[in-house]
């Protein structure tokens, strides 16, 4: 198998490594964003929550009301601090896929320059093998010319 095949089969492994990270991340972005939305409104029902309790205070009820309403304000509260806690663990997950695709694209520029580096070094043999048989064809040329002067 020749270098260039099997860097290309290296290079093509890479690139699929790294867009396999890529759709990692956008995965862990998409869920990242969905906890961040069930953050909200688990805010959003820890306030309406706030208010009503506040509200059936103000208005004197009666006790069930108020027992009602604490409790659902404590349920909004748990509520909150899980979507808290999965707000963090997508937040980390989300570190985690962008170091993963970093680590990805930095093995796969390896490769790349890999590649480059011998091809450059292939073109540079190239070009002094074309160099040596023009010089080697000049040398031979004037010798010729040489002999047929001197044989005149």
């Amino acid at each position: 198998m020749s270098r260039h095949l099997r860097l290309g089969v290296v290079l093509r492994l890479r690139e699929m490594e790294e867009e396999a990270a890529r759709t990692r991340l956008a995965g862990a972005l998409q869920t990242h964003r969905l906890a961040l939305g069930s953050h909200d409104e688990a805010v959003g029902w820890l306030a309406e929550r706030s208010v009503a309790l506040a509200a059936v205070q103000l208005d004197g009820g009666w006790a069930e009301r108020l027992i009602a309403s604490a409790r659902a304000l404590a349920l909004a509260g748990e509520r909150c601090a899980v979507a808290s806690l999965a707000v963090e663990t997508a937040a980390e997950a989300l570190v985690t896929r962008r170091q993963e695709l970093a680590g990805a694209a930095r093995r796969r520029q390896v490769v790349e320059r890999l590649r480059d580096r011998i091809a450059s070094e292939e073109r540079l043999a190239t070009h002094r093998s074309e160099q040596a048989a023009a010089s080697e064809r000049t040398t031979a040329r004037h010798a010729w010319l040489a002999i047929m002067e001197r044989d005149r």
